[in-house]
């Protein structure tokens, strides 16, 4: 008995090994899904976007809870209406992200801080966010989105 628990303790450590390859592996997954999105928005791509979101998303802000299609909808109008107003982004950077997987759902929570010019003049601007993704047959969906502005 004693043989067969000592043989079987390195099998034990190559798993774990292996399981947190795979985690941190799924954790550099989601922040570059996180990162894709960010610059999809910019660029007005919310056909990209749509891709990354389930059916059932939905995002959270002050004033109320949109679905995946009203998200997208503000998406694009937000975007539209900066360039109209020569709001340009310069850079964005993601910051104190991390990311916890249970089983097949994963919590990513990031600040998001933007350089932009608006009308010629340096802004920058941070939001923390809160997203939850579900893994559907081995693809990354986000399901739940909330944004909350980092005062200085």
């Amino acid at each position: 008995m004693l043989i067969a628990i000592l043989s079987a303790q390195p099998f034990l450590v190559f798993a774990q090994k292996t399981k947190n390859i795979d985690v941190a592996t799924i954790k550099q997954q989601l922040l570059s899904l996180e990162r894709k999105w960010i610059e999809a928005e910019f660029a007005l791509d919310t056909a990209y976007i749509s891709s990354l979101m389930d059916l059932t998303f939905q995002s959270v802000n002050a004033d109320q809870i949109l679905n995946k299609q009203q998200e997208l909808d503000g998406i694009f109008k937000n975007i539209s209406s900066m360039r109209r107003d020569s709001i340009f982004l310069d850079s964005v950077k993601l910051e104190d992200a991390s990311v916890k997987i249970y089983d097949n759902t994963a919590v990513a929570i990031f600040i998001v801080h933007t350089y932009k010019k608006e009308k010629g003049r340096p802004t920058e601007k941070r939001t923390r966010f809160y997203d939850v993704w579900i893994n559907r047959n081995g693809k990354w969906l986000a399901v739940a989105s909330q944004g909350t502005k980092v005062e200085k």
